[in-house]
């Protein structure tokens, strides 16, 4: 089949998801919007400026209470928080939503959205949020099995089998629960997505050794899995195509035969069979309200844990999302939880036309958000562990700026008119946009600028931000840290007006008007400005 066509059919099938979250009360749905896919709240393009809790302090209402007023004052708009299956399901059969609950109630009175993980059978490559009563039945509930000697598997100790049907349909039944639950007390969309278990895989082997895995990984290939690869052969990571290619691109045979007996055929093996239970979980959830799911990933290889195991074996990490996309098809994106100092090129790898960008876990770094929006079109970015960043952090601050920008970023992406970057003391970016060729430098030292004993050394920081074209001569650029200059073929350039000025709900409040001294520094290092740009083109 074409690359066109298959694009073609991505691209329904986002539209498909879009109409079905529209037919249950117009729940929030990602849809394709010119050359972005946006997350759709409340009939318009939504931006998860969010921050994401840490694992257990949604356990608490009585912890979290001081936590949601901090939160609220600091600008964050989204918060990602919990709902795990030992408190939801603490004895087989009776359900405990109070944590659940509260979470709703306190991030609805704020003006807070949630994106709510389900800590199921999965967390961290692990199996400990599954209820007591799940981990004591080995009989009914198996461990996954391991001989390898990975360190991984020492310390990471706990593991149930995803080739066990009766975890996976005790699992899916509980987060149906949850998803009814939802729907019943949540009328005001306060959630508005889903995480469905948290970065599955195993950890200390390449893949679970148990009886029923073992029984799985003799059987022949499921025939959905190669029907996936044949269709979309040209457009599969390279990686993959190269591991089916040492087997001559088999069609037909067991695991071994079509992928072969290494642990990188082994991860194949593990990304359909934890890709297919996450699936059955997500499917089950979405019966019973329709919410946009999607799955997070430990990502790997990565430095120290280069091969399967080392990291958690069978997860979505970059290189496994053609198997995933096959395994999943319930689930609206894959997302990485990037703490790798590859950010921008972790996100390149994960985009593509029927994966939008979203970080539900990264570091503490405000210029990432900025190169997640502004070049990778994304739909949200989240810290991990946001409530224990300090009042006024850059974060803070940038999300403060952004949060009345919605409507323009989102525009933008759509049209193919927003950049982002981010740039170290002394570094430099180019590119072209529109009729112009823009050249953004970072932090430098300007002492001696304006004589002796004037300016001020570098500061140790990065610079970063956004720039949207709005018109032929007109540009929005949202910087702290950085000098702008604009070039044109056959032109000298000059900046013709400079309006310093803030959005409220999408709409421009304009501020001072820059000049004189203040346009050498339009872009102070202390603080994140918005500014919009006339420029003036004159014949050389």
């Amino acid at each position: 089949m074409k690359p066109g066509r298959i694009l073609l059919g991505i691209l329904a099938g986002l539209s498909l998801q879009a109409a079905s979250a529209r037919a249950q009360r117009d729940l929030p749905y990602l849809e394709p919007r010119g050359e972005a896919v946006q997350l759709i709240v409340d009939g318009a393009p939504y931006l998860a400026l969010a921050g994401e809790l840490h694992n257990s302090s949604p356990s608490s209402p009585a912890y979290m209470a001081p936590i949601w007023d901090r939160l609220a004052k600091n600008n964050v708009k989204t918060v990602i928080g919990a709902a795990s299956w030992e408190l939801v399901e603490p004895e087989e059969g009776r359900y405990d939503f109070t944590a659940v609950d509260d979470q709703i109630k306190q991030a609805r009175a704020r003006g807070i959205r949630l994106v709510m993980i389900w800590f199921g059978a999965y967390k961290n490559a692990e199996s400990k949020y599954a209820p007591s009563w799940v981990r004591r039945d080995e009989t009914r509930f198996p461990r996954a099995a391991r001989t390898g000697s990975n360190a991984m598997g020492a310390f990471f100790t706990t593991m149930l089998s995803a080739f066990n049907d009766r975890l996976a349909e005790a699992d899916a039944r509980a987060f149906a629960a949850l998803m009814r639950h939802i729907k019943k007390v949540d009328r005001d969309q306060t959630i508005i997505m889903m995480q469905v278990e948290n970065e599955v895989g195993l950890l200390g082997d390449s893949r679970d050794r148990s009886a029923q895995a073992n029984a799985a990984w003799s059987q022949q290939v499921p025939a959905e899995l190669m029907a996936y690869l044949r269709t979309h052969r040209n457009m599969l990571k390279p990686s993959l195509v190269e591991l089916w290619g040492r087997q001559g691109f088999r069609e037909t045979g067991s695991w071994a035969e079509v992928f072969g007996s290494d642990p990188l055929a082994e991860e194949v093996f593990m990304a359909w069979g934890f890709g297919r239970y996450v699936d059955r979980v997500a499917k089950a959830g979405a019966a019973e309200y329709a919410l946009p799911m999607f799955a997070n990933a430990w990502l790997g290889p990565q430095p120290g844990a280069l091969v399967p195991g080392q990291y958690p074996s069978g997860g979505p990490v970059a290189r496994m999302m053609d198997v995933w996309k096959a395994a999943a098809p319930s689930l609206a994106l894959l997302a990485p939880d990037i703490y790798v100092k590859e950010f921008d090129e972790t996100l390149a790898l994960y985009r593509r036309a029927d994966n939008p960008i979203f970080v539900p876990e990264a570091k503490l770094d405000a210029g990432n958000l900025f190169i997640a929006l502004g070049k990778h079109a994304a739909i949200g970015f989240s810290p991990f562990g946001i409530e224990d960043a300090p009042d006024g952090h850059d974060v803070f601050n940038a999300y403060r700026t952004l949060n009345g920008m919605t409507g323009p970023i989102a525009r933008a992406q759509a049209e193919g008119r927003i950049r982002g970057f981010k740039l170290p003391v002394g570094g430099k970016w180019e590119e072209r946009l529109g009729g112009y060729d823009i050249s953004i430098t970072g932090p430098g030292s300007t002492l001696g600028a304006f004589g002796a004993g004037t300016g001020a050394e570098a500061v140790k920081t990065s610079g970063y931000g956004l720039i949207i074209q709005q018109s032929d001569d007109e540009y929005l650029v949202v910087g702290r840290g950085i000098a702008i200059k604009f070039a044109a073929p056959d032109r000298e350039v000059e900046i013709d007006s400079a309006q310093e000025g803030t959005f409220e709900n999408g709409r421009w409040i304009a501020g001072r008007t820059l000049n004189g001294d203040e346009r050498y520094a339009l872009f102070p290092t202390d603080d994140l400005r918005i500014v919009r740009m006339k420029l003036l083109r004159r014949r050389l």
